[in-house]
């Protein structure tokens, strides 16, 4: 499509969007019909051409003034025509504020989504940081209670310093007091 509107409703059948409900999907296809309805109508105004919309009264003769006519003749036919004119003009402009308004919606309705796909991604990404945490503080415990239930009486002295340091260290995290 070679219009605004056409490069718009492809772009939005290129992403593929997917919804979670049937009833945000209904929605989604009737805003892309009505905006393909609204394409169509512009595309229907343009080859019938702007002077449709401007039907002016000319004079017939030199000492004629413009708003006088004769039932029957082409002036008298010209007032129905320019009020036609006028009348599909504010149809046409009223179905246009309208199709502006649902791509609006539309557009507002995607952002939406983007904005409640990208919180769902940050708390899965923040439970995600917690589990690890967790995960880190179970191992330094298994670590702590291998050294704290660690036999050091077979061990050498230097042995024994050094493990007697990281139980120390050890009972100070934990409690705030050393043992030594």
């Amino acid at each position: 499509m070679g219009s605004p509107m056409g490069s718009f409703l492809d772009s939005v059948s290129d992403h593929g969007l997917e919804s979670d409900s049937e009833e945000s999907q209904t929605e989604s296809t009737q805003i892309e019909e009505d905006l393909a309805l609204l394409e169509a109508m512009v595309s229907v105004a343009r080859k019938s051409g702007a002077n449709n919309f401007n039907h002016k009264r000319q004079k017939t003769s030199a000492a004629a003034s413009p708003g006088s006519s004769t039932p029957g003749s082409d002036e008298s036919h010209a007032d129905d025509d320019e009020g036609e004119g006028l009348a599909a003009k504010a149809q046409y402009m009223e179905t246009w504020e309208t199709m502006w308004a649902k791509k609006k919606e539309f557009e507002t309705f995607k952002e939406n989504r983007k904005n409640e796909r990208h919180d769902q991604i940050m708390a899965l990404e923040k439970e995600k940081l917690e589990l690890k945490k967790k995960d880190l503080e179970l191992r330094q415990q298994m670590r702590d209670c291998t050294v704290m239930s660690m036999d050091i009486s077979g061990m050498s002295e230097t042995q024994q310093k050094y493990f007697l340091s990281l139980q120390d260290e050890i009972m100070a995290r934990r409690f705030g007091a050393g043992s030594g």
